[in-house]
């Protein structure tokens, strides 16, 4: 089987029956959507010690379907994002952030500001980000990414390109995912660093985005960073995925050309 479906647990996938998936491809999910869904997926990856014990639990006690794989830390990939041809100046045309971000306000603490707000993203691992490089590497050839919203929650109600950051996960405010009312600010850009390296990575592979139209449209940033890929990014809704699912009606897939988005 060729495909593969990553599920994020951005609350845009809440939209959609993943459920229907099964049957259609090798399903990966992350972190806690077991408790939801024990028993739909083949893989569920966890990067954080944390969720990697819950999930080793939980897999002990027989709270897991017997078939699902749990990928922790110690099996995800060493690949730190960075192509040989990359220098420390490779980036997406006017893109500001990519390898490396800094941010914030100055603080007195000189050392302490170098620490908190100068991160290089080839050094950091998320699952989301990990599950779609695991499936790359493992060969399947057509990834489908869902529920990988990037921004914050109810990104709809937000208006003139601003970009939400109020707190966006299913599993929010529950045992191993830390309260906060907004999303560290630098994580769209390490999320975008890691997913855009990955396609460049595989250019053989065809990775889909699937997501709510606000999200895909509302994220100016998106577009930017996934032009750099070799084009091999295709973009839609979750109505796009049903298509392709049920083989009802044609899925119109977007492609972004020459800084802009274009259906298929």
């Amino acid at each position: 089987m060729n495909t593969a479906f990553i599920i994020g647990n951005g609350e845009s996938r809440l939209i959609f029956p993943i459920e229907t998936l099964q049957g259609h491809g090798c399903i990966y999910g992350c972190n806690a959507i077991y408790r939801t869904h024990p028993s739909l997926c083949n893989r569920i990856v966890a990067v954080s010690p944390e969720m990697s014990q819950e999930l080793a639990d939980v897999k002990r006690q027989n709270n897991i379907a017997i078939h699902t794989e749990i990928i922790d830390s110690n099996s995800i990939s060493r690949w730190n994002y960075v192509l040989e041809s990359d220098t420390h100046n490779t980036r997406p045309r006017n893109v500001v952030h990519y390898r490396y971000w800094t941010g914030g306000k100055p603080s007195k603490n000189k050392k302490l500001f170098e620490k908190i707000n100068h991160r290089d993203f080839s050094e950091a691992k998320g699952s989301g980000c990990s599950a779609v490089l695991h499936a790359a590497e493992y060969g399947y050839k057509n990834i489908f990414m869902l529920g990988f919203d990037l921004l914050g929650a109810e990104q709809w109600l937000y208006r003139n390109k601003e970009m939400s950051r109020q707190q966006n996960n299913v599993y929010k405010n529950t045992v191993n995912y830390p309260n906060r009312d907004s999303m560290k600010g630098y994580l769209k850009y390490e999320w975008l660093y890691q997913l855009t390296q990955t396609f460049r990575r595989f250019p053989k592979t065809n990775f889909y985005f699937v997501n709510r139209l606000e999200y895909i449209e509302s994220n100016p940033l998106l577009i930017d960073y996934f032009s750099f890929a070799p084009n091999n990014i295709l973009l839609g809704i979750y109505a796009d995925l049903k298509k392709h699912i049920t083989q009802e009606g044609t899925p119109r897939w977007m492609r972004i050309k020459k800084g802009r988005l274009f259906r298929n």
